[in-house]
């Protein structure tokens, strides 16, 4: 990895960083767009679990016990791991081209359904998950939990999913994104793990990156400060375009 690789991978580790802590959820999806311009799309799947591991060592430091009941999330992690076997399983299967439209489709599908909250498809699709959510009633901390697993080892988009459960579960934001950082740090340890095992990132990857932590910590303590602070509606929308261009840009 040359020097401007590292500073690459360094600038988008401290973005997805101030997200992560600021927001909670989008900072993977924001990750794996913006490093897939310059990687291949699978490399930049594989580099993006041992960067968010980083910023989730700090994430813990500032949201240390601001997560939910220990009951409530050791089921969400022990349905999360499922879904992290079953995902682990269908990466080799899926090819670099088709991955990398997948995640520039899903990441503009993401940001569009939150910029643009009432229009028709996002209503149409907030009425089927309605539905979704009625017919596993006392079950939907195992299904999105599940379904999280898989989805944050395919796209770093766990956090996505498991928020449908947790925003009507957890009303607190600093609960909200405590508990999301600490779902991130057991999966993610995880994922660095499978990934190598699986060669979607090599061990001289991991060495390679270190140069790039430092950015990640400082992103890490910019994001806590904003969540205090800054209007979360417009820091929201203002990352929500980012995922959109970047996304977009994988399209083609």
């Amino acid at each position: 990895m040359n020097l401007l690789e590292i500073c690459i991978v360094a600038l988008a580790g401290f973005c997805s960083s101030v997200i992560k802590t600021g927001v909670g959820i989008g900072a993977g999806i924001f990750l794996l767009p913006t490093l897939s311009l310059a990687f291949p799309a699978k490399t930049a799947l594989g580099l993006g679990a041992p960067l968010m591991l980083a910023s989730d060592v700090i994430g813990l430091r500032y949201y240390w016990k601001q997560w939910v009941a220990a009951g409530e999330l050791t089921r969400l992690m022990a349905a999360a791991f499922p879904g992290l076997l079953a995902g682990t399983l269908l990466l080799p299967v899926i090819s670099a081209e088709g991955f990398r439209l997948g995640v520039g489709l899903f990441g503009m599908a993401y940001a569009l359904s939150y910029l643009f909250p009432s229009s028709t498809p996002v209503r149409l699709l907030r009425e089927g998950l309605a539905g979704v959510n009625q017919r596993i009633e006392g079950g939907q901390i195992y299904f999105y939990g599940a379904l999280g697993g898989a989805a944050t080892v395919l796209a770093h988009a766990g956090g996505l999913v498991w928020s449908l459960y947790l925003t009507r579960a957890v009303p607190d934001r600093r609960i909200f994104v405590g508990t999301v950082v600490l779902l991130f740090f057991v999966t993610n340890i995880y994922k660095t793990v499978a990934y190598v095992a699986t060669d979607t990132l090599s061990a001289s990857a991991l060495l390679d990156i270190m140069p790039a932590i430092p950015a990640v910590w400082v992103g890490s303590a910019i994001g806590n400060r904003l969540n205090k602070r800054m209007n979360q509606e417009l820091f929201r929308r203002l990352i929500l375009g980012i995922i959109f261009v970047t996304s977009a840009k994988l399209c083609w």
